[in-house]
């Protein structure tokens, strides 16, 4: 191989550079006869502070420092595709300006993908790495706060005009912006993917871009209204739109939610909204709703393929209903709470009717129900999966699934190792198998049963019937 062209070497041991940091890839050609002359001709540079890791801090600091410094001088690659930078904890102010020294070697050398995990002492860089490129394709800006997790950090309003910019990930703990968010998209024509994690994006903030398609909130707070009728807000391309956690109220989520006409993809996670949450969107395809605390959720959306619903988890009166889901094929809905009576619970899931796949937890919610208020006619169905104890209560709802072709039952909740011995299920399966015509196959998983052949009992009628009856013991 040491006689291979050094170009076509290059690109053969740069294939294999995403999978180690640059001082293994440089210790690599140093241990490898006739390749030690490829190192300084790396187009990808990963520095990492972590490999500098022994029991004398400020003897890796000056480790690293000295190595990234050489590295840099040696280089003799005409372009930088991929630039990494984590020193989380380098932040003395004898290295600020040497940082800031390396960060601007990688965009002169026109890189493409830039990832930063530094202090906030040296936050300027969040405006010099998007202004001073005209190549940057990918940015990865993480501030690290060094234990001062309370300090608000203000960033510079400044104009901003990076023309080649698709994808922006921001994690800056306390940041405050509001027409730094403005500029951030205006000044970002081709931005694409916008991911924004603890920070506090202003009711100033105007949000218009005719590119982004993909928008990401995580553990960040939304302050004021987003007045749609002012037109802040017109994303007019998004099909992804995530709130992850933070100070999220319902109606920032539902104006934002307004200003995308062809959202496709909505994740709604960990959020304490309040009110009431209903939507109405006839091109999503993908909702996700998970842990939120919320009185009442409506949902109208006749483009729906995938839903995934778990909650609630908010006290007092609840109400779910699901409109005409026509298009829907994939369902999980995790129906869970507290057994207090305090709860006034109004399920109405008839939009799964359509469903083909369809998984559903009902580990405590028909505690106290000794019938449901409603039956399911579930004729695309083809498979059921059930977790919890409510066998008779289930089945008794999923009235009609003249098509299902298979049941797989999880006895207990997920967390729990054992089958109990007061769940009879056998006959509420047994009369669920009358009305299934085409059932092939029923599933049991459990880790562990108690009183196993006691408890399988009914499944000797199961049989009889020539379905695929078997147990799926988890180790």
């Amino acid at each position: 191989m040491k006689n291979l062209p050094h170009d076509l070497l290059l690109h053969i041991f740069e294939l294999s550079l995403p999978l180690m940091k640059t001082r293994a890839a440089v210790q690599t050609c140093i241990l490898i006869k006739g390749w030690n002359h490829l190192w300084p001709y790396f187009s990808g540079l990963d520095f990492d502070l972590s490999e500098f890791n022994t029991r004398d801090p400020e003897q890796d600091e000056q480790k690293f420092f000295h190595f990234v410094t050489r590295m840099l001088e040696c280089h003799r690659a005409a372009k930088v595709n991929k630039f990494r930078l984590s020193c989380v904890n380098f932040c003395k102010k004898k290295y600020a300006l040497t940082i800031e020294k390396w960060i601007m070697y990688a965009l002169q050398h026109q890189v493409k993908v830039l990832e930063l995990t530094v202090c906030s002492g040296i936050r300027k860089l969040i405006t010099q790495c998007i202004a001073a490129s005209n190549s940057l394709e990918e940015l990865h800006l993480h501030l690290n706060e060094c234990g001062r997790h309370d300090r608000i950090l203000y960033m510079p309003n400044v104009s901003i005009n990076s023309p080649t910019l698709q994808k922006l990930h921001l994690h800056i703990p306390g940041m405050m912006c509001g027409d730094l968010f403005t500029n951030l998209i205006s000044g970002c024509p081709l931005l694409k993917d916008l991911w924004l994690e603890s920070v506090t994006v202003l009711s100033s903030a105007i949000i218009r871009s005719e590119n982004l398609e993909h928008l990401t909130f995580k553990n960040c707070k939304l302050t004021g209204r987003y007045e749609t009728e002012t037109k802040k807000i017109n994303l007019p391309r998004l099909h992804k739109l995530s709130f992850l956690g933070g100070n999220i109220l319902c109606h920032c989520i539902l104006e934002l939610i307004s200003g995308c006409p062809l959202l496709e993809d909505l994740w709604v996670e960990s959020l304490d909204m309040q009110f009431e949450f209903i939507i109405s969107l006839e091109k999503l395809q993908n909702l996700t709703f998970k842990n939120c605390k919320c009185w009442k959720i409506s949902i109208e959306a006749p483009s729906l393929v995938s839903f995934y619903f778990v909650g609630p988890v908010a006290t007092g009166i609840f109400d779910l209903k699901l409109g005409s889901l026509s298009s829907l094929t994939t369902a999980n809905s995790s129906l869970r709470h507290s057994c207090s009576e305090s709860y006034i619970l109004n399920y109405n899931l008839e939009g799964l009717s359509y469903a083909k796949h369809l998984e559903l937890c009902a580990y405590k919610v028909a505690a106290n129900l000794q019938s449901p208020p409603y039956h399911l006619t579930l004729y695309n169905l083809q498979s059921l999966s059930f977790c919890g104890h409510c066998f008779k209560y289930i089945f008794a709802m999923c009235k009609d699934m003249p098509n299902l072709e298979k049941i797989t039952l999880w006895p207990n909740c997920q967390h729990s190792l054992w089958f109990p011995k007061s769940i009879k299920w056998d006959d509420a399966l047994f009369g669920l198998l009358i009305r299934c015509k085409k059932l092939k196959e029923v599933e049991v998983v459990a880790a562990r049963f108690i009183d196993q052949e006691k408890q399988l009992d009914g499944l000797c009628k199961i049989k009889m019937s020539k379905i695929n009856c078997h147990i799926q013991e988890i180790l």
